[in-house]
């Protein structure tokens, strides 16, 4: 990543079953795209929403998960990827103690709304 700042937070969205797990065996692993990629797919707060509408308007509703970045530095680094832009990526497991908040959120009609204390920088 570039000079700027690092995001103090950041950003998994994972289904419904996928968080039920991790909340319960204090780690994920990665979803069938993170393990064939190699690594956790992770979002800043202003690529959240086109990542949800890009990749979950099929879902009924999905896991917002905030992560608190600090905790998973050593492993954390940010490539481009769609659009040119600078994603975060894990090269480890996600442990769930690096997991702040969690939001259950649905799309009206294929697109979603970030919950209002989420604040897309």
């Amino acid at each position: 990543m570039s000079e700027r700042k690092r995001d103090r937070n950041i950003y998994k969205v994972l289904t419904p079953d996928q968080c039920a797990q991790f909340q319960s065996g204090g780690v994920f692993r990665g979803s069938p795209a993170d393990l064939e990629d190699g690594f956790i797919h992770l979002s800043r707060a202003s690529q959240l929403k086109a990542t949800l509408d890009k990749w979950y308007a099929q879902y009924a509703e999905v896991a917002v998960l905030e992560i608190d970045a600090a905790k998973i530095a050593a492993e954390l680094k940010y490539e481009v990827s769609r659009g040119g832009a600078e994603f975060p990526h894990l090269f480890a497991d996600l442990p769930f103690t690096a997991v702040g908040r969690v939001w259950l959120v649905s799309p009206d009609k294929g697109v979603y709304s970030l919950p209002k204390e989420l604040k897309a920088d």
